[in-house]
């Protein structure tokens, strides 16, 4: 997030006149310039830090296609639309013809939430490129927003409008797009539930008063509007005594809200969903210094069923039905629902210390990741025994059985980089980056149409993983056409970060950008074509020292080489960590950096014949749409084509070439399927996941006839039963599964041994006989021209 220019608040004032005093003490040239700097927004007090987003620049490459096509839809779209029911709600007049975006921003009881994530893309759209067209519409927003407000606060006095705006506010303070009832019978006394009847039900009230603060707070950020900030302290202020007080004029009020209240409020389905509410009020504290904003972002705590499980690492996303924690939470937990609030417990507890809020945080994402996510970074499906609801969590390691239906919803993965994200600012673990990095060039990527269409977002909302479905673009006025627009605009936020003390510059993604690091007075430009290409380039401009740390990827299994100045670095990189490169910088210097791509395939946790095609980062899928044979995915044979050096890029899985848009394509030995990354965004059907089929024991061409029985130990127990399903399952890994879970191999003996002693334990574990054994070793001892690379 930037850092504003201007100071508006006694606690950012008081900041900067310690600050001058610290100089005036000790002087200048004794502290770090960046000492002076006050950081605002995720990760302000964290030990590595975010740039402003308007000082890493993308270059030309995948994601500057992506953010352009979505930036167009943006710059045509008519802003006014936007203000329509903000104005009814106001009692102000609208000009002729100008309808709402529709739907769910039609008048519904999601209304408004669409505007503060438009607000929030046209401000990062702006910081791009200074494109003065974004700003000119963003300015014009807030001023029509502004004074909305302060028309519905003029009638706190009692005065009733007419029409839409025929109803007298409870607290001063308040703007949606909707009536302030909507959202204040969430509680008590009237605790309205999850419907379409505007007079009495209410639909996620909070989640949209959140993303009209969040945009009114990026706009602060990223463009230095006084008056953002100025209607922001105004919610806020109004929240706080929604959330204190309560309804005070219904005629059955009987006090203020209680902790108890609370959480019954954020128990209930959908309604109590309040999206990242929890994190702008933080920001808005450090901001203004006001202890009531820290205050109301913990009334967010979700206390009754889940933070307390989450700070004791007890995994309660799903449960059975006669183990509900709570009094009105489901058995199955609503993913986009909840991963924000986790998100907002990250930021009290960097504005508000405790630590138990980040130990909620960092437990509930292990319990996202890697037991409920897809190879594509996604989360969320059915599974049999359960409602066919596609947005809530499937059960603990539930991969392989929770992919039918609609896929994962595209909002679970913007706000679960989010929280990878902000937990690695504070605890500087590569996994999280790697798992940012998937997410981001697969589903992320892969939720933008590759059209010029600008008649709508042209963005996802769920992401099928059934074999052969088709993306479905579109979504106007839906949740994840609205984080959709955040998250094709601000694609460079996390490329570089930087530690507190301006000592070292993390570089966690290989995207072609320029970083000016105004206060080092130092520039890095990266060059690269990744992930299309494997190699990349970065030029420094100024001078000084600096620790440079390179994410080195958990997938650089084939190496990973850096130089410096054309001198190769003998430090050995090992993948999943960072590797340091510590010397007083100056201007021209070059790091090179190779991290060769190969293909590898990764198995889904409790089925492990059910598997994907990796190419570094990238999810490979296939076209076409397969029969209704192995379950109806694609059947695939894989270890007839494979060598000593267990490549499967050499022959089983071939690189054909490049697409007239630059993409990787590859086809398969085994039927000659076509191949292609995940975002690649058209309407061809496709398949992330297929079925390994592997029925006999072979070496190459030699088949001994014998078949590839499985080993069905070691898979994961279903914490939640699926029906029809055992748990462990009976598809464990195969014979040959652990023979070349062992590549590469030395020689040809080394192979052998590893046969042998695969072989002997399943003899032990009494899949294979004697005699079956013997012939499988003694074929493998034949196999030696079969298997010797090419």
């Amino acid at each position: 997030m930037a850092r504003p220019c201007t100071i508006l608040s006694g606690l950012r004032q008081s900041l900067l006149v310690f600050a001058f005093g610290v100089i005036t003490l000790i002087g200048i040239g004794a502290i770090h310039a960046e000492a002076l700097a006050i950081d605002l927004g995720p990760g302000a007090t964290a030990p590595i830090r975010p740039f402003p987003l308007n000082q890493v620049r993308l270059g030309n490459g995948l994601l500057q296609e992506k953010r352009d096509r979505i930036k167009s839809f943006i710059r045509s779209y008519d802003e006014r639309k936007f203000l329509v029911l903000f104005n009814n709600q106001a009692g102000r007049p609208n000009p002729s013809g100008v309808t709402p975006p529709g739907g769910w921003e039609d008048g519904g009881l999601l209304s408004g939430h669409w505007t503060g994530h438009y607000m929030t893309a046209l401000s990062q759209a702006y910081v791009d490129q200074g494109e003065q067209i974004f700003k000119t519409k963003l300015d014009w927003m807030i001023n029509e927003l502004a004074a909305c407000q302060d028309m519905i606060t003029a009638r706190f006095n009692g005065t009733k409008g007419s029409g839409a705006a025929s109803w007298v506010p409870t607290f001063p303070g308040y703007l949606g797009a909707l009536p302030e009832d909507t959202v204040l019978r969430l509680g008590p006394p009237r605790w309205a539930v999850y419907g379409g009847n505007l007079d009495t039900n209410t639909w996620a009230a909070w989640y949209t008063q959140h993303k009209i603060i969040r945009g009114l707070l990026d706009a602060y950020y990223n463009t230095n509007s006084s008056q953002a900030l100025n209607v922001v302290t105004k919610m806020a202020d109004w929240a706080y005594l929604a959330l204190t007080i309560g309804d005070k004029n219904h005629p059955q009020y009987k006090g203020n809200l209680t902790r108890d209240d609370l959480n019954y409020m954020w128990d209930l389905y959908i309604g109590g969903e309040y999206g990242g509410a929890n994190e702008v009020f933080p920001e808005i504290y450090q901001i203004t210094g006001n202890p009531r904003y820290l205050e109301i972002a913990k009334a967010f705590d979700n206390r009754e069923s889940l933070f307390g499980s989450a700070v004791n690492n007890q995994d309660i996303l799903v449960v059975t039905s006669d183990k509900i924690p709570g009094r009105r939470r489901p058995a199955r937990l609503h993913a986009n629902q909840h991963i924000p609030q986790f998100i907002g417990y990250l930021r009290i507890y960097e504005q508000g210390g405790d630590q138990e809020y980040f130990a909620a945080a960092k437990n509930f994402y292990d319990w996202v990741v890697p037991h409920r996510r897809f190879a594509t970074g996604g989360v969320g499906g059915s599974y049999p025994g359960t409602d066919t609801n596609g947005e809530l969590f499937q059960n603990r390691d539930n991969i392989a059985n929770a992919m039918g239906g609609s896929g994962a919803e595209t909002c679970t993965t913007y706000n679960t980089i989010k929280l990878a994200r902000n937990l690695f600012l504070h605890d500087h673990n590569a996994t999280y980056m790697d798992n940012y990095e998937r997410s981001l060039f697969n589903q992320i990527a892969g939720s933008r149409a590759d059209t010029s269409s600008t008649r709508d977002p042209q963005l996802t909302y769920f992401q099928s993983l059934t074999p052969g479905i088709p993306r479905d673009f579109g979504n106007t006025g839906t949740c994840c056409g609205g984080t959709g627009m955040e998250s094709h605009t601000k694609y460079q936020e996390t490329v570089y970060l930087r530690s507190a003390d301006g000592s070292a510059l993390w570089v966690n993604l290989y995207i072609p950008s320029t970083l000016s690091w105004a206060e080092k007075g130092l520039t890095v430009k990266q060059e690269t074509t990744f992930p299309r290409g494997d190699t990349a380039k970065f030029t420094i401009t100024g001078q000084g020292p600096l620790d440079i740390k390179l994410r080195v990827p958990a997938w650089a299994r084939k190496g990973f080489k850096v130089s410096v100045n054309g001198q190769a670095q003998s430090d050995v990189a090992q993948p999943g960590t960072y590797l340091t490169l510590s010397r007083t910088w100056k201007t021209g210097d070059v790091i090179e950096v190779a991290m060769p791509f190969n293909i590898r395939i990764e198995r889904a946790l409790d089925r492990p014949d059910t598997q994907v095609i990796m190419w570094g980062p990238l999810l490979l899928q296939i076209v076409g749409k397969p029969s209704s044979a192995n379950g109806g995915y694609f059947g695939i044979s894989l270890y007839r084509y494979l060598k000593l050096d267990g490549d499967y890029s050499l022959t089983a899985i071939k690189r054909t070439g490049t697409s007239a848009a630059g993409d990787p394509t590859f086809r398969t030995a085994d039927g000659g399927l076509t191949v292609r990354p995940y975002y690649i965004g058209d309407s061809q059907a496709v398949s992330s996941y297929f079925r390994r089929i592997e029925p006999n024991v072979v070496f190459g061409a030699i088949d001994t006839g014998i078949p590839n029985r499985k080993r069905n130990d070691g898979l994961p127990s279903y914490n939640v039963p699926v029906s029809g399903i055992p748990s462990p399952g009976t598809d464990g890994p195969t014979f040959l599964d652990l023979v070349w879970d062992q590549a590469p191999f030395a020689s040809h003996k080394a192979f052998v041994e590893t046969v042998t002693s695969r072989a002997d334990a399943f003899v032990a574990a009494g899949v294979y006989s004697a005699g079956e054994r013997d012939l499988i070793v003694a074929k493998a001892a034949q196999a030696e021209q079969e298997l010797a690379p090419n």
